[in-house]
């Protein structure tokens, strides 16, 4: 028991501080169709951790990085944003790999696997664009208009405040959507890759013993 703790403690450690690391050193890339919004290859330690070690550790590992992110940038509304979209993302890895994995009698990593994946999509972008209407409708109304700016100028029509909301809740669930999946396949790709280089270590993970359990 004490062992499989000092494991849990140290592979939290290294991957919220790799986590923490990408995050400073700005490893980000803009979506295309809206590119305020912008992939954030951070997440992939966070999900690998997931993936290795089940969603305790890896939402204790982004509440971490959530308060780093607000002490370093003297800014709460960006990185609680960016909290409130991987939360639900990591509750629906787990509602999907636990909860659905054993309510459909499903095993095998890749079935489990895409359980949670349909499940995160869903719940992060309905967490998310909850978080934008709040946002965009009543807290910071000002990035509605940034918004409409930036639209315009990419070529999208709008000529009310409503179609700037609904052309921006689309391309934010679109961005959520393959978001999840480019955190999410390098993650497993990570662990797969790990489990035949590194068996003895690797072969305890969350998700092949939940796969296993399914």
């Amino acid at each position: 028991m004490r062992r499989r703790q000092t494991v849990v403690v140290a592979n939290t450690s290294v991957f919220t501080a790799l986590a923490l690391i990408l995050t400073f050193v700005n490893t980000e890339v803009p979506f295309p169709l809206l590119p305020y919004l912008k992939f954030d290859l951070a997440e992939i330690p966070i999900m690998v951790l997931l993936l290795l070690m089940g969603p305790v550790p890896s939402l204790l590992a982004e509440v971490i990085g959530w308060v780093a992110l607000s002490i370093a940038r003297g800014w709460v509304l960006g990185p609680t944003m960016k909290f409130l979209a991987v939360v639900p993302m990591i509750l629906g890895y787990w509602m999907g790999i636990v909860v659905l994995g054993k309510l459909f009698g499903q095993r095998g990593t890749r079935v489990v696997f895409v359980l949670g994946s349909v499940v995160g999509v869903i719940f992060r972008i309905v967490a998310a664009s909850v978080m934008n209407v709040v946002v965009l409708l009543w807290i910071a109304p000002e990035f509605l208009r940034f918004a409409s700016s930036m639209l315009r100028a990419l070529g999208y029509v709008t000529t009310s405040n409503q179609d700037v909301l609904v052309w921006t809740l689309l391309l934010t669930g679109v961005f959520n959507a393959i978001h999840v999946l480019v955190s999410a396949i390098p993650a497993l790709a990570v662990i797969r890759g790990a489990a035949f280089k590194i068996p003895w270590v690797i072969q305890n993970a969350w998700i092949f013993e939940r796969s296993r359990q399914a």
